[in-house]
């Protein structure tokens, strides 16, 4: 009989330090499914709003020269990445080392700040990497029910795999994009 999977509940119940790139040292509060899920449903929802007004913004001359081009759905994906790890680190940073305000003097942790911070590619991939990890790697410890990559269903054992086939499959043909 094969071991069923498990789970370790090892996840970090204390405030605690991330070392990031450029000498940057974070104090952020432990990691919840409930701060996650309000992040990215925060960066999301905050994404597509911009997007929606980036048209009618751009059609009377308004200031655009920040935001990259939201009438691409690539682009509102990465800036809704962008304003997920902003929100994350809002909701995980209590105190930091190593940030510096635009005189050199050491840097408040502040919701400009921490946005300002996370504007730096290679510092906000570093944190959004490092502070999930811990939930990264319960999930890659072999929870039977997590979640499948496409985010429909619960990834199982995979008991259809030797059912014998007897109507061939649906001819697969290319979608046509809308118009």
């Amino acid at each position: 009989m094969k071991a069923r999977p498990m789970i370790r509940l090892c996840l970090p119940k204390e405030p605690y330090w991330l070392d990031l790139p450029f000498g940057v040292r974070l104090h952020v509060r432990p990691l919840t499914t409930a701060i996650y899920e309000a992040a990215r449903i925060k960066g999301w929802r905050k994404a597509r709003a911009v997007a929606r007004e980036f048209a009618d913004l751009k059609a009377v001359g308004g200031d655009i020269s920040g935001l990259p081009d939201l009438r691409d759905d690539d682009a509102v994906a990465g800036f809704s990445q962008l304003l997920f790890a902003q929100s994350l680190a809002r909701a995980a940073i209590l105190d930091w080392e190593g940030v510096l305000d635009a005189e050199g003097d050491p840097a408040a942790v502040s919701d400009t700040h921490v946005a300002d911070l996370m504007l730096i590619q290679g510092v906000a991939e570093a944190f959004v990497g490092l502070y999930t990890a811990p939930h990264e790697a319960v999930v890659a410890e072999g929870n039977a029910s997590r979640p499948a990559a496409d985010g429909t269903s619960a990834v199982g054992l995979d008991i259809a795999a030797s059912a014998a086939t007897t109507v061939p499959p649906a001819p697969v043909t290319e979608a046509v994009p809308p118009t």
